[in-house]
């Protein structure tokens, strides 16, 4: 019983050391150790070092909190779907950056609906 604790101790210690040690690795390696290995504690490293900057940017654009928080997330939902497209891995701050201000654009003036196939005039009959 006695083990258990300390376990549990040792567990959060190697925890810390993972995390300090992470947090000086650079942008491309932590993408790519998130892209080969799903490692989710490179991503919150990625997170954590990029969230407020992607924050702003969506917040400098839309001026809603919410929105602001809504769009950062989907940023980063977008670079966990398509982190390995990013081909200049050292320059995730760069890409996070476009990825928040399209999508924050993208909240703030929706299209109006879907484009029809055709345009309404092509069912007009000129006599």
């Amino acid at each position: 019983m006695a083990d258990r604790p300390k376990n549990a101790v040792l567990g959060q210690l190697h925890k810390w050391i993972a995390a300090e040690r992470d947090s000086r690795r650079t942008d491309a390696h932590l993408l790519s150790r998130f892209i080969a290995e799903r490692d989710e504690a490179a991503f919150a490293v990625l997170v954590k070092r990029h969230g407020r900057m992607v924050h702003g940017v969506c917040q400098s654009v839309l001026h809603n909190r919410q929105d602001a928080e809504d769009a950062c997330q989907a940023s980063f939902l977008i670079l966990a779907k398509k982190g390995s497209s990013i081909h200049k891995q050292h320059s995730v701050a760069s890409w996070l950056h476009s990825v928040a201000h399209r999508l924050a654009l993208k909240l703030k003036h929706p299209k109006s609906g879907p484009v029809p196939a055709k345009p309404p005039s092509a069912n007009l009959k000129i006599r």
